[in-house]
């Protein structure tokens, strides 16, 4: 299983069903061209799931500070630019595309129909208890923005939690 360190925290994705666009050769050409791409990918056969997660350390925050203002901006860009990036590669009609779809795993490849589905996932490394707090409100307002660009691949909303949440939920997460 491949193990990463992101953000202070330990991600462990399934043998041979995982990818990170970063480290495609393909994406590569695209560093420095505006574009932003989700941490980790990998395919649940299971559940029938496309997962797309990232990760981002707030750890360093005191009590007195809040999330940068311009994060919902960020996390905006990163599931609009990664959706555009996989379309690419499912569209398969330009040169580009096709080489991002060679590089993805066979499992990704092709956009997940039904009644396989997508899941983004924000997973934010917050130690403090108000700041914490602000992740409702920010959640809905990602969605909100979102929600047409969501509608168009058939996912049902963002999910953004904290680290310790994630955990709970089962994500392959751990504290460094």
């Amino acid at each position: 299983m491949p193990i990463y360190e992101e953000s202070g925290l330990r991600i462990t994705l399934p043998d041979g069903d995982s990818f990170r666009l970063q480290d495609c050769a393909s994406y590569i050409s695209l560093k420095g061209k505006n574009l932003s791409e989700m941490d980790f990918g990998w395919w649940d056969a299971t559940k029938e799931t496309l997962w797309l997660l990232d990760i981002k350390d707030y750890s360093h925050l005191s009590p007195s500070e809040k999330l940068p203002d311009y994060l919902l901006e960020k996390l905006i860009n990163k599931v609009t630019d990664t959706l555009l990036i996989l379309s690419s590669a499912w569209l398969s009609n330009s040169l580009q595309g096709k080489e991002i779809c060679a590089d993805l795993l066979t499992s990704c490849q092709n956009f997940p129909t039904h009644p396989k589905k997508i899941k983004i996932v924000f997973v934010l490394k917050i130690i403090d208890a108000k700041l914490k707090l602000e992740l409702n409100p920010l959640k809905t307002r990602l969605n909100n923005k979102l929600a047409g660009r969501l509608l168009l691949f058939d996912i049902k909303g963002v999910t953004l939690v904290d680290h310790e949440t994630a955990i709970k939920m089962g994500l392959t997460i751990d504290i460094l």
